[in-house]
């Protein structure tokens, strides 16, 4: 009998038609449809536990809101979708549609936030708009399921994982400072080393804070200085990369030993040293992760030039008069990106986990910063009395950030590599 039901694809959920009715459904699509529908509604609860005990008193506001701001970025994105099948609109122009209509929603959401807090409402209006943003590029993996990455199989389906658990971990690292029930740098608002119990989740540490407010906000520092790292090393390596091996020459052997005599140095250890001389601070972590890295940028990108530059188009271009710039921007540049961009995924981990490094020997933000590294720092002196959750909890965040950008990493790569494939 014809009928409509809920068919399971991955960790998506669509509805269609299919002949069996819900009769005729094993017990494991069952247990799968209760896995998902009962994390959904946990996570849910837990986040609106969490906005109504908050410490700002705007938990429930940005919560709300933020989700609001996903779920009409999943319309317009459906819309989108729609518009492309009729042929309405093209890809491209669907995609400046939904990036359109996203900065029209951010500028309605101005003022909302003026009028929720007038005295600080830049701050709260970058909230929604970047948490807002979050929420819809999850709805949007979630339920358009994207078939240019279904479509290769398991590889897909890591990248996906993999993108979910980053962005999951940066909306909610967007709006802890609105969410969390203490203030993540107070001491003393509990017993000291209290295990976790009701009043505190997650426990506290030596100094009376609460874990839970530090495993939320904790995140932030190390997002930063991991963006900013790679944006550097982005910014540095593939432009030398480039040139040099583009170039040939002295150029390219004067760059190349220097980029070899970098990466002859241990990682952490050149890190450390560096953000020794350069002293704490954001800018200076991020500095002292990017020249560990710049080289593995250069010589990747170097090694694909080297061999594009001799492909039949390229000579073709020369041939016709096409200057060297536009030569290395419209041709070699773009065949070379794929790998770059798998680069930049791994480089992700990379640095999540040196900066946790840096800071777990000192060398990061102030001690009073909310850092997942501190917190690894006092929990591996406090393990011997038998407070294991100190460490246990931003041990496991630094672990699920670092796996989330190591699978888009991997996935990334076997997608964008087609002779893997093969």
């Amino acid at each position: 009998m014809m009928g409509k039901s809920i068919t399971i694809s991955g960790v998506f959920i669509y509805l269609r038609l299919v002949q069996e009715s819900f009769r005729d459904r094993s017990k494991l699509w069952w247990i799968v449809l209760g896995v998902i529908l009962g994390g959904t509604i946990a996570l849910v609860a837990s986040l609106i536990i969490l906005a109504a005990r908050s410490n700002s008193g705007l938990g429930i506001p940005v919560v709300v809101g933020t989700i609001l701001f996903g779920v009409s970025m999943l319309v317009v994105g459906l819309f989108r979708t729609l518009l492309i099948r009729k042929g309405t609109f093209s890809p491209r122009m669907g995609t400046l549609f939904l990036v359109g209509v996203t900065c029209i929603l951010g500028v309605i959401t101005i003022p909302v936030s003026i009028f929720i807090l007038p005295a600080g409402w830049f701050d709260l209006w970058t909230v929604f708009v970047m948490g807002g943003v979050a929420i819809g590029i999850i709805l949007l993996f979630l339920y358009s399921r994207y078939s240019w990455l279904k479509e290769r199989g398991s590889p897909g389906f890591l990248t996906i994982t993999g993108f979910l658990m980053v962005l999951s971990i940066i909306y909610m690292t967007v709006i802890s400072y609105w969410i969390v029930p203490y203030d993540p740098a107070a001491i003393n608002v509990g017993p000291i080393l209290w295990p976790p119990h009701p009043g505190f989740p997650l426990g506290t540490t030596s100094l009376g804070q609460d874990l839970l407010s530090r495993t939320i906000a904790g995140g932030g520092i190390m997002l930063q200085v991991a963006f900013l790292s790679v944006l550097i090393c982005f910014f540095v390596g593939v432009p030398l990369g480039l040139l040099s091996s583009f170039r040939g020459g002295a150029l390219d052997r004067v760059l190349s030993l220097i980029m070899d005599a970098i990466f002859a140095f241990p990682g952490l250890i050149l890190a450390i040293a560096i953000a020794a001389m350069l002293g704490p601070g954001v800018i200076n972590m991020a500095l002292a992760i990017a020249v560990v890295y710049i080289p593995s940028y250069f010589r990747v990108l170097r090694s694909q030039v080297l061999t594009i530059k001799e492909l039949p188009y390229v000579e073709a271009a020369k041939a016709l008069g096409a200057r060297d710039r536009d030569t290395m921007l419209r041709y070699v540049l773009p065949n070379s990106l794929p790998s770059i961009i798998v680069v930049m995924s791994i480089n992700f981990a990379d640095a999540v986990l040196t900066a946790a490094g840096l800071t777990f020997v000192g060398l990061g933000l102030p001690i009073d910063v909310a850092d997942w590294g501190w917190d690894l720092t006092f929990g591996w002196h406090q393990l011997i009395t038998g407070a294991w959750w100190v460490i246990t909890f931003p041990g496991i965040m630094i672990v699920l950030l670092a796996l989330g950008f190591t699978l888009v990493g991997e996935g990334l790569n076997e997608i964008l590599t087609p002779m893997l494939k093969e």
